[in-house]
């Protein structure tokens, strides 16, 4: 259960409490992408050998795409595995962190507390979430409820890999791997614009709480 964050009056040791509680939670679900990664990279070099994918590894190849809502081009299996690859694959853990900070007060917010809702997720369902007290009459969404914390970091991360809105970010992502660059928090952040209505604002905030991140972290370790 997510634990009552709003109980720790010290807000240091609030912000360390919900970073030692989340990050095991997130580098999970990171590591299971990365393992489908693999999966689609292993498939991507076999084709570029000039195989053919069949039985297991075309079952595989098609829960995968199902999954993350890729329509496989036929007769193409090496640009399909290469647009998956754009998809499939990790976000950086401060990213994740300041964005549930953000989107749940550090885990203090009603949705937190009554939906282990992190991350602001919407549902359009009857029945699939909490009514928000400032939604807006003849709005038919709700706040979703999930049963776990890492159900909600799943569907986030899912979210970001997936959506329209997002694909700026997973381009610059890629761009990241090509050039054999460690994933920058900070900078995939810019591609986060349409994930408020506040735009370029809410990104700067994102990225200066993802600074702050960094800087806590540092004194944290020279601390111990």
């Amino acid at each position: 259960p997510l634990p009552d964050f709003a109980a720790i009056d010290d807000v240091q040791e609030m912000k360390a409490a919900f970073f030692d509680y989340l990050t095991p939670i997130i580098q999970h679900q990171n590591e299971i992408i990365m393992q489908q990664r693999g999966e689609l990279q292993q498939m991507l070099a076999k084709v570029e050998q000039g195989d053919e994918l069949a039985g297991k590894q075309l079952q595989r190849l098609t829960e995968l795409a199902s999954r993350y809502e890729y329509e496989l081009v036929e007769g193409d299996p090496q640009g399909s595995l290469r647009q998956m690859l754009l998809r499939v694959d990790q976000l950086p853990l401060p990213l994740a962190l300041m964005q549930a900070a953000k989107e749940s007060g550090w885990g203090r917010s009603r949705f937190a507390r009554e939906a282990n809702n992190l991350f602001g997720q919407w549902c359009y369902s009857a029945g699939c979430g909490l009514i928000p007290a400032q939604r807006p009459a003849g709005e038919p969404y709700d706040v979703q409820k999930f049963d776990a914390v890492g159900d909600a970091i799943a569907a986030y991360l899912h979210n970001l890999n997936t959506h329209d809105p997002y694909q700026s970010l997973r381009l610059m992502r890629a761009g990241m791997r090509a050039a054999g660059e460690s994933l920058d928090a900070e900078q995939l952040a810019d591609g986060l614009l349409r994930y408020s209505q506040r735009r370029e604002a809410y990104v700067e905030e994102v990225k200066s709480m993802i600074r702050q991140y960094h800087t806590f972290q540092q004194q944290r370790q020279g601390q111990q």
